[in-house]
C-alpha cells in the first residue's frame, strides 16, 4: 500500500477523514474491503456493518472520547475493594454481573 500525508483542519478528526476516505474508495470499487476495513483498522465485517449505518459524528467523538480517557483495570485496587466490602463471589462472579 502507498502512503499519504495530508495536513487536516483541527475541525476534522483524523479518524472521521480516514473512514471517509476509505468507504468512498471502497463504494467506487477502487479498493477491496479488505483494504478498505485496513485503512481504518477494522476487521472487513466490522467496516461492512458500518457502512450500513450512517455515521453519526457526535456519538462517534463521544465514544473518542471516552477512550481516551479511560483507565486500564486494576485488579490489585478491585482485590482490595472486595475485601474491604466483604464480598463473597468470584471475580468471574461478578464480572458476568455487569451489564445484566
Amino acid at each position: 500500500m502507498n502512503t499519504l500525508t495530508v495536513e487536516l483542519p483541527k475541525s476534522i478528526d483524523p479518524t472521521y477523514a480516514r473512514w471517509e476516505m476509505a468507504r468512498a474508495l471502497y463504494e467506487k470499487k477502487e479498493i477491496t474491503l479488505e483494504e478498505a476495513a485496513k485503512m481504518v483498522d477494522l476487521a472487513p465485517i466490522y467496516f461492512k456493518i458500518r457502512l450500513e449505518k450512517p455515521f453519526d459524528r457526535a456519538a462517534f467523538q463521544a465514544r473518542q472520547n471516552i477512550m481516551a480517557s479511560a483507565k486500564p483495570f486494576d485488579r490489585q485496587k478491585f482485590d482490595e475493594l472486595v475485601e474491604q466490602l466483604d464480598i463473597k463471589e468470584s471475580y468471574e462472579e461478578l464480572v458476568s454481573q455487569i451489564g445484566k
